[in-house]
C-alpha cells in the first residue's frame, strides 16, 4: 500500500510546478470547502474556495506563520461583500 503523501510534501511538489500535486491538495480540502461554502451561503462559494486554496498553496512561506488568521480574514471579507 503506498503512503499517502504529507501536505507539506504536496506544497513542495506544487510550488515546485506539479499540476497534480494541486489537485490532491485540493481534493483533500473539499470536505472543509463544502463547510465553509454552505455557511458562506451563496452559489459561487465553493468554486471561490478552491481557487482561494489554489492560491494560498502558492504563496506559502514554510517555516512562518504565514496563513493562520488567513482564511478567517478570506471568510470575513466574502461576509461583507
Amino acid at each position: 500500500m503506498q503512503r499517502k503523501p504529507k501536505l507539506r510534501e504536496l506544497i513542495v511538489k506544487v510550488k515546485n510546478g506539479e499540476e497534480d500535486a494541486v489537485l490532491e491538495v485540493v481534493h483533500r480540502f473539499i470536505p472543509l470547502v463544502r463547510k465553509y461554502s454552505r455557511r458562506m451561503g451563496y452559489d459561487e462559494a465553493c468554486s471561490d474556495l478552491v481557487v482561494w486554496i489554489v492560491s494560498a498553496v502558492h504563496r506559502y512561506e514554510p517555516r512562518t506563520t504565514w496563513g493562520r488568521d488567513e482564511l478567517q480574514q478570506y471568510l470575513a471579507s466574502k461576509r461583507h461583500n
